[in-house]
């Protein structure tokens, strides 16, 4: 972009957005915890993020279910969990790289039930620095630093085995490395040259490692991050530990467009790049002089700058992704209190208070709920412990109350409620407590029709305690038998038929359910 003192007069004209633009929360609170961290968003718009225990030196991992954040510890297997870096896979189970104090680059991953761990390189001090990035078959690639000859070096999965290469071996390089894999699959790497204090790139061309220097002149090149836009070019932020300033690298096609963003202070450490669906760039880092979390973005003229969270040594250790509609989302380390801490400008991430209940009934399970706050474009009922279900389809947003019919005597079940709002955000709420369903009764049943009242369509559920002869109609107030909807032998247990109102004029019907020596009515309002 080469245009530095432009920027000057643009940035001054820039007002740094209030702390009441974001909502901060912390994630993790239990001991010295958030170091290394890395956030990814699952295909819901979700966040998971990596990071340290420092306290146990354990590996975390903690993911927001819609309502809360669960947390998991990964490994605890020796000192493991600095250095992490995490992906999502096809289906949005975590992948993580992260560093083995036995001097071992390893990896985690969740197969949807348990985590599977390998060890990817264990030939000396392996394992610094570590990238992760998952191809289209979601086979990882990783980045890293050797410490033992001080080498870049770069390890992919072939799906039987891991392959290693040696990247860049010209002096001491490879630290702060950062991966990204471009539309065929191919790996880019931004990295240190701790030699000649530059900012180095590699990318491979599908038969050897083209290398270069991007930027040269004063120590440049720490706590690099990569991204790469829809046509494959490289975005690079770094630190320039020469003028304490945060700086940004951008390939133009036949050359590097070099900027600071931001030099107001010692500030640029632990920066973390994405690009939004117009290719700009969005930049999440530490301001060591303040001690502050900040972000900075290129609006397509100038870059604007906000302070995110000023609440103590807040800010190290970020790592920041936007969602489909350019929110962006951070992670990051508190230094006074030792937490892991999150923020977003997402301006509905803040939890509606939802009170969700579940009783059993003679027909079903009924759920009720009550929302306050904005009321949801539409909202889900879902079944399950650990990965539940919809059971219900998509209902209105003012619907308070559901009944699940296809449950089974005897059987136990937890439910959850999933709201969207109108700009598509899917939050989830619950569980419920297990809800129990009796032993089905030996007696005749007639379930409450449902919907009612209805327009088009009800179901009607019935239960036989045997074997015997019924009768299912409906009739008018003046008595008329107005649809025979089941007429003859059927076995004992659980019914359902449908009765097609549409044609019907509005007005009270009567439902009537007759077998030899007993008779149950329920009724049915149709309206318009």
């Amino acid at each position: 972009m080469k245009r530095m003192l432009l920027l000057v007069l643009a940035l001054a004209l820039v007002a740094p957005a209030t702390a009441d633009d974001w909502h901060i929360e912390t994630v993790d609170s239990d001991g010295y915890v958030g170091r290394y961290t890395s956030l990814a968003l699952d295909s819901s718009g979700y966040p998971h993020i990596s990071y340290n225990n420092w306290g146990d030196v354990d590996l975390k991992y903690a993911v927001w279910n819609g309502a809360s954040w669960e947390l998991q510890t990964v490994s605890s297997n020796g000192y493991v969990g600095e250095y992490t870096s995490l992906a999502l896979d096809s289906s949005d189970h975590p992948h993580i790289s992260y560093y083995d104090y036995d001097d071992l680059l390893k990896y985690a991953a969740w197969n949807g039930a348990s985590w599977e761990f390998q060890t990817v390189d264990s030939g000396g001090d392996a394992g610094t620095y570590t990238s992760l990035a998952l191809d289209s078959s979601d086979h990882p690639h990783i980045s890293y630093f050797y410490y033992a000859n001080d080498d870049l070096k770069y390890a992919d999965w072939n799906g039987a085995s891991w392959e290693l290469a040696t990247v860049d071996s010209g002096g001491e390089v490879g630290r702060y490395t950062s991966l990204a894999l471009d539309s065929s699959g191919n790996p880019h790497i931004s990295y240190y040259d701790d030699t000649n204090e530059d900012l180095k790139y590699a990318a491979w061309n599908g038969a050897s490692w083209q290398i270069e220097t991007v930027y040269t002149g004063g120590d440049v090149g720490r706590h690099t991050s990569l991204a790469l836009d829809a046509g494959g070019n490289p975005h690079i932020s770094y630190y320039d530990d020469s003028n304490d300033d945060l700086k940004y690298a951008a390939w133009n096609g036949g050359d590097w467009d070099l900027d600071t963003v931001d030099w107001s202070g010692s500030l640029g450490r632990y920066n973390s790049l994405a690009l939004d669906s117009s290719g700009n760039p969005h930049i999440s880092y530490y301001d060591a002089t303040n001690e502050d979390l900040k972000y900075a973005y290129w609006n397509g003229a100038s870059w604007e700058i906000e302070t995110v969270d000023s609440d103590g040594d807040v800010g190290e250790d970020t790592s920041l992704a936007l969602d489909s509609s350019g929110y962006p989302y951070i992670s990051y380390y508190d230094g006074a209190n030792y937490d892991l801490k999150f923020a977003t400008t997402r301006p509905d991430w803040d939890i509606e208070d939802v009170e969700l209940t579940a009783s059993p009934e003679d027909d079903g399970v009924l759920l009720g709920w009550s929302i306050s706050g904005d009321l949801p474009a539409g909202v889900r009922v879902l079944r399950g412990v650990d990965d539940p279900v919809a059971v219900s389809g998509s209902l209105d947003g003012t619907t308070r109350r559901w009944l699940d019919r296809d449950v089974e005597p005897g059987g136990s079940y937890v439910y959850w409620l999933e709201t969207t709002d109108s700009a598509g955000q899917v939050q989830r709420f619950g569980p419920t407590a297990a809800v129990d369903v009796p032993e089905q009764a030996q007696r005749l049943t007639l379930d409450e029709p449902y919907p009612n009242p209805a327009a088009n369509s009800v179901s009607i559920a019935f239960t036989l305690p045997e074997a015997q002869r019924v009768s299912l109609s409906v009739y008018d107030l003046a008595g008329r038998r107005v649809a025979t909807l089941s007429e003859g032998e059927l076995p004992a247990g659980r019914h359902e038929v449908a009765w097609n109102c549409a044609a019907e004029a509005a007005g009270v019907y009567l439902l009537r359910l007759e077998t030899q020596g007993e008779a149950l009515s329920r009724r049915i309002v149709v309206g318009r």
